[in-house]
């Protein structure tokens, strides 16, 4: 006789668990209807032990949304009632597994908006909990090149060397950058530490022929363009 869906999950038992019982597990929810499955049961499949449901449940109890959880390091995951460090490995592994689907497949994209880079920095750079600075590189035609990571640290004008910026544009024959990075305070309003550091990057860019096209600040669900802002030296 062959399988049936339900004989193909773990844990399956013919003899003892009915069918209609299955079908309201998570693990066959995610199976057969996945867009219906809630973040709780989402988590209670990553999680090990008996006592799936309730740990997921502290879990969100603690961090409240799926965006705060994905700024918790994996030992504030693990300390939760319920967790520990191989399901908090787990789940620190599904967040960064997004983070990378949503990253663009094709290169080559036209940018021909903050709007546009954003779309591409902002699954990368939100909710991370360390500063990041970015930069993206730009063809003749505003088609994307590549992003390349260049710093993961606190940052101000005086620890970006500005040589570090533009390494990744002279080495992939870049006509112009877009540079990025975001506050973990969540608050993507620029310092005046970010808008002395831009214009000293104007500068030297004009300098090697480069065109600094915009420095978006990003935070955990918006983002700033300076740009759009006002501030000088930038074009599309």
């Amino acid at each position: 006789m062959a399988p049936t869906q339900a004989s193909l999950l773990p844990g399956y038992k013919s003899r003892t668990i009915k069918p209609q019982v299955i079908r309201e597990r998570a693990d066959y929810r995610l199976a057969y209807t996945p867009d219906a499955c809630t973040l709780s049961e989402l988590l209670s499949i990553l999680i090990s032990g008996s006592n799936k449901t309730e740990a997921a449940t502290n879990l969100l109890t603690k961090f409240g949304t799926i965006h705060e959880l994905a700024t918790a390091s994996v030992m504030d995951l693990a300390g939760i009632e319920g967790i520990g460090e191989t399901s908090a490995l787990r789940i620190k592994a599904s967040i960064e597994i997004g983070r990378k689907l949503l990253m663009p497949v094709e290169l080559k994209k036209y940018i021909s908006s903050p709007k546009e880079a954003a779309e591409i920095l902002m699954p990368i750079l939100s909710h991370r909990v360390q500063e990041y600075f970015y930069v993206m590189t730009l063809d003749t035609r505003s088609r994307l090149i590549n992003i390349n990571e260049v710093y993961k640290q606190a940052l101000n004008e005086t620890m970006i060397r500005i040589a570090e910026v533009f390494k990744p544009a002279i080495l992939q024959n870049a006509d112009s950058i877009i540079v990025a990075h975001n506050h973990p305070s969540s608050d993507p309003s620029f310092s005046d530490e970010d808008i002395t550091m831009t214009r000293a990057l104007i500068q030297t860019g004009k300098t090697l022929g480069i065109t600094i096209t915009d420095h978006l600040v990003i935070g955990s669900a918006n983002f700033k363009s300076m740009k759009e802002s006002g501030i000088s030296g930038f074009s599309y």
